[in-house]
């Protein structure tokens, strides 16, 4: 495919919950990481106390929509104009936040982010924050699973540390079979103060590095510096966090954030895009995204897409240059040449053998099937470009 290359688009993290349940903590938890670049778009200040110093460190200013939930706007215009906004180059995001009221409904937010993004920007993510102690007399009350779980990607069951030791685990196992009853494929973690490795939803410092983002462009203004304000709130967190969690707590397996984990696959030559397709429209037990870049034949030629996916959203973009040159050493062989294509899967407890193993059959088809390139991975780009048409 020809036409005029296009920046990433930064992916929108959709983040609900019912009052209380701690979006607020979630947010301000991922505001203080110390490389990310975070757009906020909010309902009302008055009822979100994110930490101003941490957000004026992020962006200029957070966005407020008015109206009331931004689901439910007569005219979503605003919406759209704000995440427009926060894909100016100059800001160098790494991601945008949509904080909605309670009441939303994930899947109507979800379907707007999608229509809306033209490859500017694309969903991220659906993030439901429940209080474990008030789940099943607020989110949870009929006798149906609720319907918020069918676009839902990743669930906190947050609060834990107000459940006794002793209930916390069949608290989160509860929860988490109401929600894999509506979808099995939603991610449960149980939250202390909604303390969440921010790797597994987003990637801190992408923008500020990366020069398809202007990062190092000669001539661009540079970014924005960090205030001071934000390391001193950041040392004034960690020292918090520390009061916090007593020597019980430790014991218990409550530290500040769980660690996600991650596997990076390489391959050399066109990638077998039924296979990198079938892996990422469904992902493994406990793999929460995969993103990267794919090198596929497309007629009598190769191009590269980038590729991601979250839970069951999958976004396919023409990448706007080859994949990155890495060194594909680190697979075992030091006579390959530098890899074509790059995958990295991101999740919390999964088999990262067995993913490692798909995917790299996947991006080393010619070389796994011991063929010419050219009879082995014929054209099969069509998946690829069925998803950038999606999002054109």
């Amino acid at each position: 495919m020809s036409g005029p290359q296009r920046r990433p688009a930064i992916p929108v993290i959709l983040l609900t919950g019912y009052l209380g349940a701690g979006k607020t903590s979630l947010l301000n938890h991922l505001l203080r990481h110390p490389d990310a670049r975070i757009g906020v778009i909010v309902n009302d200040f008055g009822d979100l106390n994110i930490d101003a110093g941490l957000v004026v460190g992020q962006v200029d200013e957070p966005l407020s929509i008015s109206g009331g939930c931004v689901c439910c706007l007569t005219d979503d215009s605003e919406l759209e104009d704000a995440l427009v906004a926060m894909t100016n180059p100059k800001l160098r995001l790494d991601a945008i936040i949509v904080e909605a009221s309670g009441f939303a409904e994930p899947l109507t937010l979800a379907r707007m982010i999608t229509r809306m993004g033209h490859h500017r920007f694309h969903l991220g993510g659906v993030i439901d924050v429940v209080d474990a102690t008030m789940y099943f007399d607020t989110v949870d009350t009929s006798s149906l699973p609720p319907l918020r779980f069918a676009a839902t990607t990743l669930v906190l069951v947050n609060k834990l540390d107000q459940v006794p030791a002793a209930d916390r685990e069949n608290t989160v196992e509860a929860v988490r079979a109401r929600v894999h009853a509506r979808n099995p494929r939603v991610i449960v973690i149980g939250t202390h103060h909604a303390r969440l490795d921010p790797t597994l939803i987003f990637d801190p410092g992408v923008g500020e590095r990366d020069p398809r983002r202007g990062g190092s462009d000669v001539g661009e203004d540079p970014v924005q510096p960090e205030l001071p304000i934000r390391e001193l709130l950041r040392q004034a967190y960690a020292e918090a966090a520390a009061d916090e969690i007593g020597d019980d707590e430790v014991e218990e397996g409550f530290m500040p954030h769980r660690h996600a984990q991650s596997v990076t696959v390489t391959g050399s030559g066109p990638a077998d895009p039924d296979a990198v397709m079938d892996f990422v429209e469904d992902l493994p037990p406990g793999v929460y995204r995969v993103k990267g870049t794919v090198l596929a034949v497309e007629g009598s030629g190769r191009r590269s897409f980038d590729v991601q996916a979250v839970g069951p959203n999958v976004y396919v973009a023409e990448a706007a240059r080859p994949a990155p040159k890495i060194p594909s050493s680190s697979a075992g062989d030091g006579d390959r040449p530098d890899a074509d294509s790059v995958l990295v899967v991101i999740g919390e407890d999964f088999d990262t053998e067995a993913a490692e193993a798909a995917l790299t059959t996947a991006l080393n088809s010619a070389a796994v099937a011991g063929q010419d390139v050219a009879a082995s991975v014929s054209d099969r780009s069509e998946r690829f470009l069925h998803h950038v048409r999606l999002h054109a």
